[in-house]
């Protein structure tokens, strides 16, 4: 067992490396996907986010994408700037910047959507309806237990333990 794993027993070690190996193929795909429209995965993840929910507000698309409000400014700058998203105040409440998704944008989520349209079923051919179910059903359990690990981080400056990790100390 690598060194990194040494303190999990067998199951949990041979699981967390197969989620990350899918999660590194994924990516992989949708990088090479995504290079076909300018795109990074995170932009991606935004458009699809602002799919379902279009008109939201700033501080909650930070939260639902589980990224720091910064970062959020400056990929929704870059999205601006391509004509992807715009961003508008509240028209109730101007402390409130609501992000919008543009005809250009729901063209490329469009073709994200057709791009994962074909690539989904090729990729879970390999599992019987029932697997899909029951692996759906424990990812969403997994994701579940992210995120809330990622929700204490947040609430402790950082990590789920409340640690911090930095090597100067500074204070957050």
């Amino acid at each position: 067992m690598p060194q990194e794993f040494a303190d999990l027993d067998e199951a949990s070690a041979a699981l967390f490396r197969a989620f990350g190996n899918a999660l590194r193929l994924h990516r992989q795909f949708m990088v090479k996907r995504l290079g076909e429209t300018d795109l990074h995965p995170g932009q991606a993840a935004c458009l699809g986010v602002l799919a379902h929910r279009d008109g939201i507000a700033q501080r909650e698309l930070a939260e639902a994408l589980h990224i720091a409000a910064p970062t959020l400014s400056r990929m929704l700058q870059s999205m601006e700037k391509t004509g992807l998203v715009e961003r508008r105040d509240d028209e109730s409440d101007q402390r409130l910047s609501r992000v919008h998704v543009t005809a250009a944008g729901r063209d490329v989520a469009r073709e994200m959507r057709a791009a994962m349209a074909g690539h989904i079923p090729a990729v879970v051919a390999a599992l019987s309806r029932e697997e899909r179910v029951e692996l759906a059903r424990l990812l969403d359990k997994l994701s579940a237990s992210i995120s809330r690990s990622l929700d204490a981080g947040a609430a402790t400056g950082g990590r789920a333990d409340g640690a911090d990790d930095r090597a100067d100390g500074a204070a957050p």
